[in-house]
């Protein structure tokens, strides 16, 4: 190839970057080039003091020092998670407003039919953590161990009432599969704003059942107001390995997986997304966050963000499938 060529070759691409760099808009190259470079708020549809709160201060405040700007935490609770959804779809797409929220994202449109948007309408950012839900029962619950409570709901029905958080219908449908695995009358679902409300309502016996953490429940158990009777996940509790499974006890289909993710909506131009990324991950690597990590009850959930998002998927299907199975009516 000649020199001239080579020239006219050379003169082009830089006139192509320079187009592209022209029709670009301009909040876009601005956003790219100096991001980020005011404050950064994490939408979540968790109550303040919930454990899902408590882990996403926890990230917050070390994702702030690596991005050398204010990260801050917004609660809007309420709607099966969709107010705090639809802050973040009417947000701008620039990466200053981003949803930390639960694997809920993408069972919500099964349970809200006019919910108004599907996970595609949102990028994955980075798997935070996960927490294994324990069932805990008030005083006045006469079991003490998973196949005694199956037989109590059984035969108590309507006159036991269980909290479910009103943020999340995760804890709704696992409500819904107890009761009907158990059969005889259905007990009441009495809906809380956050996890420190609902506990509450346990001690006083409002609710007699409940399911949460360990970080909400353990430290009430000294007190002999409530009791622990099993893990409603997969795998054991870390903090009480000591507790059956609802797994181990028979009750194949009785667990939700409680999962918290970092989210930001779709269209966020792809260098924010790698910044976010890079970022979020250095955070999560830290020993000190995972240490962190256990006052609030989660666990490290340690993934691929591409594994991540097809959890995600997996966790749509598998929740239609579970709606369908055990004929669940949501709405």
């Amino acid at each position: 190839m000649s020199i001239i060529s080579l020239r006219s070759l050379n003169a082009f691409l830089f006139a192509l970057a320079g187009f592209a760099a022209a029709t670009m808009p301009a909040p876009v190259l601005a956003q790219t080039n100096n991001y980020p470079n005011k404050t950064i708020t994490l939408i979540t549809p968790f109550g303040a003091g919930s454990p899902f709160d408590l882990l996403g201060r926890v990230f917050a405040e070390r994702l702030s020092k690596v991005l050398k700007t204010s990260v801050v935490i917004e609660n809007a609770t309420g709607g099966q998670a969709m107010v705090a959804t639809k802050k973040v779809l009417n947000a701008p797409a620039d990466g200053y407003t981003l949803f930390y929220t639960s694997n809920g994202l993408a069972t919500t449109p099964i349970v809200i039919k006019d919910a108004g948007y599907t996970l595609d309408d949102f990028t994955p950012i980075a798997p935070l953590g996960q927490a294994p839900y324990i069932l805990f029962a008030s005083a006045s619950v006469k079991a003490t161990d998973i196949p005694s409570l199956m037989k109590e709901i059984k035969e108590r029905g309507k006159s036991m009432n269980i909290g479910v958080l009103g943020t999340s219908h995760l804890g709704l449908i696992l409500a819904k599969k107890i009761s009907a695995t158990a059969g005889g009358d259905p007990y009441q679902e009495i809906s809380y704003r956050s996890s420190p409300e609902m506990i509450r309502a346990l001690l006083a016996d409002d609710i007699q059942l409940m399911a949460t953490t360990y970080s909400i429940g353990g430290p009430h158990l000294k007190d002999g107001k409530i009791k622990a009777i099993g893990v409603v996940a997969r795998d054991k509790s870390l903090r009480m390995p000591e507790l059956k499974t609802f797994i181990e006890s028979g009750y194949p289909d009785l667990y939700t997986d409680i999962w918290a993710a970092l989210y930001t909506k779709a269209g966020t131009p792809k260098e924010v997304v790698e910044i976010l990324r890079k970022a979020a991950a250095e955070v999560t690597a830290e020993p000190s966050f995972q240490e962190a990590m256990k006052p609030t009850g989660s666990e490290a959930w340690n993934m691929t963000v591409d594994k991540m998002q097809a959890a995600f998927e997996a966790e749509g299907k598998a929740f239609s499938q579970a709606i369908e199975k055990f004929n669940l009516k949501l709405n």
